[in-house]
């Protein structure tokens, strides 16, 4: 850590590129050195992020770029770096042992500094050609081509259809790629993710599946805070169409180990969403509902909610689809044996000769 370093080395070296395919290949750990704002709003998974400007240095030297131009900009930066670049390059020690890729927004004088500093100390290090951006980009390009077949597993609340996704293969699991179970209740002891998130860990999923037609959980467009990609979302309005059933009490008890209550804040959240249901459910009934609540009866609690709303206001949207098979899911094991059954079959049939 002794070591000199100087403005020449740090800022005007050109470093070594790699792609983020070639990256990943090779095993380099991804760091990102945008700020804590940025990697909040979206990052590339599994990326750690050691910024180079916290996010208040992050808009004095934006502001300065727009208004004095490019030099002054960089000579704040440098600045505001300059007394903290061993504390900086101490963060980076424990990565130390494997290779190194770095990326900041687009591939430009934030990553280029960091790598040409940690290369003077020693590190295997590249800087990610394009940055976030090309990263960002290549994502939404994906996605936009992707429109498979699909085997849309449909069910009212309850009916188990995530258990039976978590039995199988080729699937993709929307409510854990959002972290959020697509429901009024949906939050509960989860941290959604947001859009840009929810997207690159779509597209990382959906490069390692193998062979259509693929499984999915009926939903709506909205999952909590995200969207499902148009193209995705209209290859389910086009898959061929499943109903899982079982009785009200195995949904019930379903939902009970599902939604775990567990401590005074979930159990505020709850009070608060039931609250919300005031208009369409009226007075009373909410408030028997969250007198349930309070007592832990939880099985009546669910009940009323299911009988009393959830049933009532999707029921009738299932009803809209042309279902080709039909399943009990009282046995999530059976049900889940069925459906790659109906999905050899299905494949052996496409690739039927005529």
């Amino acid at each position: 850590m002794k070591k000199q370093y100087s403005r020449t080395l740090i800022l005007k070296q050109s470093p070594r590129i790699v792609t983020l395919e070639q990256a990943v290949e090779s095993s380099h750990q991804i760091m990102d050195v945008r700020s804590h704002k940025e990697f909040r709003e979206g990052s590339i998974p599994g990326a750690v992020n050691i910024p180079l400007f916290d996010d208040d240095e992050r808009g004095v030297i934006g502001t300065l770029y727009r208004h004095a131009g490019h030099l002054q900009a960089v000579d704040k930066g440098f600045e505001l770096v300059e007394k903290r670049l061993a504390s900086l390059v101490k963060s980076f020690l424990p990565y130390k042992e494997k290779p190194v890729a770095i990326f900041c927004a687009r591939g430009g004088m934030r990553s280029s500094s960091v790598v040409n500093l940690l290369g003077h100390f020693g590190f295997e290090v590249n800087q990610v050609e394009g940055g976030y951006k090309r990263y960002r980009r290549n994502v939404i390009e994906s996605l936009d081509r992707f429109r498979p077949r699909l085997i849309v597993v449909h069910g009212l609340t309850g009916t188990g259809k995530t258990r039976i996704l978590q039995e199988l293969d080729n699937i993709i699991d929307l409510e854990d790629l959002a972290q959020h179970r697509s429901s009024l209740f949906g939050a509960i002891d989860r941290v959604p993710r947001n859009q840009r998130d929810f997207e690159s860990l779509l597209l990382e999923a959906v490069q390692s599946l193998g062979e259509a037609p693929y499984f999915i959980e009926g939903e709506s467009r909205k999952i909590g805070r995200v969207f499902i990609p148009r193209p995705l979302a209209l290859a389910m309005k086009e898959g061929i169409c499943v109903r899982m059933k079982c009785s009200i009490e195995t949904r019930i008890k379903r939902i009970v180990e599902d939604y775990p209550v567990t401590d005074a804040h979930s159990l505020d959240q709850i009070e608060q969403i039931l609250n919300s249901l005031r208009q369409k459910m009226g007075h009373r009934e909410v408030d028997r509902l969250c007198g349930f609540l309070r007592e832990g009866n939880f099985t009546e609690l669910v009940r009323t909610l299911l009988l009393d709303y959830y049933d009532k206001r999707y029921g009738n949207c299932m009803n809209d689809y042309r279902y080709e098979l039909e399943l009990s899911s009282e046995d999530i094991g059976e049900a889940a044996a069925q459906l790659r059954n109906f999905r050899a079959h299905l494949i052996s049939s496409f690739f039927q000769p005529e």
